[in-house]
Formats: C-alpha cells, sequence, structure tokens
C-alpha cells in the first residue's frame, strides 16, 4: 500500500511539472476564451501573467481574446510574446495572426471595389495592425487614402505615411514597391515637397537607371493634371534616366518642353529652357511637325521675331495646310519690317482659313 501511493504521488508530481508554467487562471482565461467571455478572459490572463510575466499560455489567451474583440493590434503583440516565449507555438500564432490579417485584407478589398474608400481605409488600417509585416496592406491603404484626400487633403501625408512603410518592408524586385515609389512620388508633389521627391528620384535612378518608366509615368500623370512643375521635374529625371541607358525618347523631352512653356508666366525664363528641350527632341526624330509648331509658338511668346520667322518658315515647308503656321509667320514678318513677305503669308492664311 505503502509503495501505491508514492507512485500516486509521484504521478500527480509529473501532472503539475508537465502543466509547466499554466496557472489556475491561465486554464480559466482559456475555457472563458472557449465560453465567449473574452472580457472575463482578459481579466483572468492578465491576472495570470502579474504572477508569471513569461506565461506563453497566457499571452496566447490574451491573443485570442483580442482577436474576436477587433482589438488587432493587441493580438498581434500578445501572440508574437507567445510564440517568443514558447516555440511550440509558433503555428498556432501565425494562424491566428493571419487570420485577423486576411479578414481585414479581405474586407478592405470589398470596400475599395465598391468604391467606399472610406471604410476600405479603415479595414487596411486594421490589416496593417493585425500583421504589421504585410507590405500589401500597407500599399492599399496608401492608395485608399490617395484617393480621400481628393476631398480631404489631410490624408495626402497618411498616404505618404503608408508609401513609405511599403518602401520599408519590401524591395524594389517587388511589384508593390514600385508602385508605392511612385505613390509616394505623387504625394510628395501634392504636399508641395517636390525637392524631397526629386532627391528621392535621384538616388532611384543612381541605383538603378532602368527604372526610368516608374519616374516618366509619375510626370505625365502630373501633366495630364496640369502639374507642370512636378511634370517637369519628374520628367527631366526619367530623361537623365534614359540617357544613362541609351534609351532618350523624342516625347521625353517634348513633354519637359510643355510643361516648362506652361510655367513662363511665372518665370520668362522658362521658355528657352523650353526651347532647348524641344530642340533635343527634334536630334531624335527631325521635322516633327508638333516640335517645330512649339518651337515657333515658344519664339512668339518671347517676341524674338528674326527666330519666330526662321521658324515659321520652317514649318509652314513642312506642314502648308496649317492656316496658324502662316499667321504666326506672318506676325514674324511684319514685326521684322518684311511687308511683302508679310502679305504674302496673310494671303495664304486667309485661303487656307476659307477651306
Amino acid at each position: 500500500m505503502i509503495r501505491v501511493r508514492s507512485l500516486l504521488i509521484f504521478a500527480a508530481m509529473a501532472t503539475i511539472a508537465a502543466l509547466g508554467c499554466q496557472s489556475m487562471a491561465t486554464t480559466s482565461a482559456k475555457l472563458r476564451n472557449q465560453e465567449g467571455n473574452y472580457e472575463l478572459a482578459i481579466k483572468l490572463a492578465k491576472e495570470a501573467l502579474a504572477k508569471d510575466s513569461k506565461d506563453a499560455e497566457a499571452h496566447f489567451q490574451l491573443g485570442v481574446s483580442y482577436s474576436y474583440l477587433d482589438s488587432v493590434a493587441l493580438a498581434y503583440e500578445h501572440f508574437m510574446t507567445a510564440k517568443k516565449l514558447d516555440e511550440k507555438k509558433t503555428a498556432d500564432v501565425d494562424n491566428n495572426i493571419q487570420s485577423n490579417f486576411a479578414k481585414h485584407y479581405k474586407l478592405g478589398q470589398s470596400s475599395f471595389n465598391r468604391l467606399d474608400m472610406k471604410t476600405a481605409a479603415t479595414e487596411f488600417e486594421m490589416a496593417t495592425k493585425a500583421n504589421p509585416t504585410q507590405a500589401v496592406a500597407y500599399y492599399n491603404l496608401a492608395v485608399a487614402y490617395q484617393r480621400l484626400a481628393v476631398a480631404d487633403s489631410t490624408l495626402h501625408q497618411k498616404s505618404l505615411a503608408a508609401a513609405d512603410k511599403v518602401l520599408e518592408l519590401s524591395n524594389p524586385t517587388e511589384s508593390n514597391y514600385i508602385k508605392a515609389l511612385q505613390v509616394a512620388g505623387r504625394e510628395l508633389v501634392a504636399l508641395h515637397r517636390e525637392e524631397e521627391a526629386e532627391k528621392r528620384f535621384k538616388r532611384l535612378i543612381e541605383e538603378d537607371p532602368a527604372s526610368y518608366k516608374v519616374i516618366e509615368d509619375i510626370g505625365m500623370a502630373e501633366l495630364e493634371q496640369r502639374s507642370y512643375k512636378s511634370a517637369a521635374i519628374f520628367l527631366k529625371l526619367a530623361a537623365e534616366a534614359r540617357s544613362k541607358v541609351d534609351a532618350e525618347d523624342a516625347k521625353v523631352y517634348y513633354n519637359i518642353g510643355v510643361s516648362l512653356y506652361n510655367l513662363r508666366k511665372e518665370d520668362s525664363s522658362r521658355i528657352d529652357e523650353a526651347i532647348t528641350y524641344y530642340q533635343k527632341a527634334l536630334e531624335i526624330t527631325p521635322d516633327d511637325t508638333d516640335t517645330v509648331f512649339n518651337i515657333l509658338v515658344a519664339y512668339a511668346a518671347k517676341e524674338d521675331w528674326s527666330n519666330g520667322a526662321q521658324w515659321g518658315e520652317k514649318y509652314v515647308a513642312i506642314n502648308p495646310a496649317d492656316a496658324n503656321g502662316w499667321k504666326l509667320l506672318a506676325r514674324s514678318y511684319t514685326e521684322l519690317g518684311e511687308k511683302d513677305k508679310a502679305a504674302e503669308a496673310v494671303k495664304r492664311y486667309e485661303m487656307l482659313k476659307q477651306q
């Protein structure tokens, strides 16, 4: 009998040892979670941690409770602590974190597809809190904020912060990195921080000049929005990157010229700079009618009638059916005092206008 009793005591001690650090409060917290009483489960798990801060199961149960209560940031914190304290919990922790992330990410996608950007931003932000290591949620959050910033300019900063988080978590070989870089560039412009944007993309050119398309797309988007200053900045950077990889493009130079010309009212020197870029475009595509015409217009704008006549003659030679070319040429001749040539140009202009 004495021997049997000793064995029972040993078995009981072995069971206690197997439970490790799990206290009665921790066990109770687990049961309350199973019952759906999450507030009480949190209270009990915290009591357990007050006695032993390294109780992995208590942290895990807190993660479960907070998950059900949608306090996903706290859930993530406690799940990660549980995994750190007990590697055996790795699979369960990862599954729970992924479940929280997927729930809010999918809700965000659904709202985005319905064009409900406010709800989409809320859900994507929850997804970033559920798992702060997932760059894709930050990218979608950045885009949602960017859309909302059309009506609320204070959200440009939030969009930029989310885009920067993508850049921190990913690398240039990933698609979201490039797209986030574009978002960041546009948001810096919206925040009137063009010089900072220029510095960022300068670094990109130095590291990977072949990525000029990213910068070029931003410049074209800005040009379409008539944001000429930022369009000029990005398109110049794109042109610089293209030149480094022998991929110069006349359209890029042309669009730089357009951007600069449209800045002439605030800085008249922009006209000469625009002409320089138009001429760069002509070096690649000689006699392009649009480019030649824009140079003619630029010289007329600065009242340089000698060059105006020269480029007017060139333009009507390659595009004689355009009445506007003859009109500007007539003006140039008139200002130069060449009455006969002016009269002939006016005659051609009037004839074409009647057709």
